[in-house]
């Protein structure tokens, strides 16, 4: 029951922070972007993790994990809400733009004293998936993070490759979401 108050809440909160989504103007047919356009998905929606289907590797798994993503044509923007054995329960929103330009994450996001934290981030599309790059704090450790994020055709699986390279070494964990 706390569980499901706490991820109400989350919802409440983290859909009130995120900015209005826009409906993308669509170009006439005959414009290359409407190609390009056609062939990236919609990610917004609310994520669950489903801890069963993904693969952690030598990670321990979270104990849980909760995405909302709202997407628009120059950005795509992340609340997440998650709870781990290994860097306890942690709720930020990254804004992240879909650009060759890198942006810091807004001070605030990450307390002081979290032992993960995600310093700047940029996306690109590449076809039909979404590329993040982004660079880290790990307990003290920077590193990178780049995930590659992919729609299942029939809208209801999101699926996260991520690669992380630490100082402490490198390893990949592939996520896979549940559409709420």
């Amino acid at each position: 029951m706390i569980r499901l108050t706490l991820a109400t809440a989350f919802l409440a909160v983290a859909t009130a922070a995120l900015p209005a989504q826009t409906t993308p103007q669509t170009a006439p047919a005959q414009a290359p972007a409407a190609a390009t356009a056609a062939a990236q998905p919609n990610l917004s929606g609310a994520w669950k993790l489903n801890v069963a289907k993904s693969d952690f590797g030598q990670v321990p798994p979270p104990n849980s994990e909760l995405e909302i993503i709202q997407q628009t044509a120059t950005a795509i923007t992340i609340a997440a809400a998650n709870d781990s054995d290994d860097t306890g329960k942690q709720i930020y929103i990254l804004p992240i733009p879909i650009a060759a330009t890198e942006a810091s994450t807004p001070a605030g996001n990450f307390s002081t004293t979290d032992d993960f934290k995600i310093l700047s981030s940029k996306a690109q599309w590449q076809g039909a998936t979404l590329v993040v790059d982004q660079k880290m704090n790990y307990k003290g450790s920077n590193g990178t993070v780049h995930s590659v994020y992919s729609l299942s055709a029939d809208g209801k699986t999101l699926t996260r490759q991520t690669h992380y390279s630490l100082d402490l070494g490198e390893f990949d964990v592939t996520y896979i979401f549940d559409k709420q």
